[in-house]
């Protein structure tokens, strides 16, 4: 197995060289890992999140905060020099995504436990310690590459996270950083002055990948058209046209909304994640959908959500249609922990938003 240690690098290249990597490795490449952290601190999407709904786009410009969207699922994250990512791309995979999970999060599980942390893998994808998650991880296929995404924490700024998402209220807020200190952990919370090093931590997460994939080692560097790859990347995916990409009319400003146009919002938490369904409607018709949140979808192919969308446009607006239309989406991919019913629900739970909301 290739061996990257990237070190520190700046924020965008620190999502960037996975995609890059993907993008070049075809079935006959060995699998790579990858270690790094980001030397400023950016914000970083899910693939099939409605940006402008999860960040606090004026903050993060007033605060000269990246926005990212990277091309995995999962949810809206911030991330900085504390966390060291880990990045394992493998040339072929063939089993289902729980076995993917559990095959793979067993380095990072026996990591941290080697460190001193009681921490255990909880299914679909977290790695927690009691009743508190330090760990959650992310996988897609990207051109012909499996890749599996998280990190080891080493330490995480609640307030700094709670600021950069987008929340109703200050309240709300407050109440966001108190649940995030009560349901997240980290090596330094857990060992205090007996934690690892980064040095020491990545260490034993590189051992502990080579134990569990059965793979030797060798250390390796990014070849030129691997830099020069990811530095295309590093400028795609924190494009503001990529990162808000696919929000068209819904949240686009200068939109009006007629007395017969209608503009909603539904969202149910189903086991695989956050369901988020917008949508707006005219004269009782649906005339632009979106169904986005921070699940994960094997494959990722676009075209397959974006045909979920084209079912509804101009039709009735009714939940049999919704759920028909989210049953064959989910012939087609897998949405883990999500089904055809908790898509339908969330179009039950749609609130009308105002376009003065919208946007504040």
């Amino acid at each position: 197995m290739r061996y990257l240690n990237l070190g520190t690098v700046p924020s965008t290249y620190s999502q960037a060289v996975y995609h890059a990597l993907a993008e070049r490795m075809t079935t006959q490449s060995e699998p790579v890992l990858v270690t790094v952290s980001p030397e400023q601190p950016y914000v970083c999407v899910g693939y099939h999140q409605l940006a402008s709904r999860e960040i606090d786009r004026d903050y993060c410009e007033q605060q000269g905060i990246a926005v990212g969207r990277r091309m995995v699922g999962g949810g809206a994250v911030y991330l900085d020099h504390d966390q060291i990512f880990w990045h394992l791309l493998l040339p072929s995979y063939n089993g289902t995504v729980d076995a993917l999970y559990n095959d793979i999060l067993k380095a990072p599980v026996s990591a941290y436990r080697k460190m001193g942390v009681a921490a255990t893998y909880r299914p679909v994808n977290d790695i927690v310690v009691g009743p508190r998650k330090i760990g959650g991880t992310g996988a897609a296929q990207i051109g012909q590459s499996t890749v599996i995404v998280g990190s080891i924490l080493m330490d995480f700024d609640t307030a700094a996270m709670s600021r950069v998402l987008r929340v109703p209220s200050e309240k709300f807020r407050d109440k966001m950083v108190q649940s995030l200190d009560e349901y997240m952990t980290t090596v330094r919370r857990e060992l205090g002055a007996a934690s690892p090093s980064r040095e020491e931590a990545t260490d034993l997460l590189v051992k502990e990948f080579a134990t569990a994939l059965k793979q030797e080692i060798h250390k390796g560097s990014l070849s030129r058209a691997e830099w020069n790859l990811m530095e295309v990347y590093a400028q795609k995916l924190f494009d503001p046209d990529f990162v808000y990409h696919g929000e068209r009319g819904l949240v686009q400003a200068g939109v009006k909304i007629r007395g017969d146009v209608h503009l909603y919002e539904g969202i149910y938490k189903a086991p695989g994640g956050l369901i988020r369904l917008v949508f707006r409607t005219r004269d009782d018709v649906f005339d632009d959908v979106a169904l986005t949140g921070d699940f994960f979808i094997t494959p990722m192919d676009v075209s397959k959500s974006e045909r979920f969308q084209r079912e509804l446009v101009g039709k009735p607006v009714d939940d049999a249609l919704v759920a028909r239309a989210a049953n064959e989406l989910l012939q087609s991919v897998v949405i883990v922990g999500v089904t055809a019913e908790h898509i339908r629900r969330a179009f039950l739970n749609a609130q009308v938003l105002e376009m003065s909301a919208l946007y504040s």
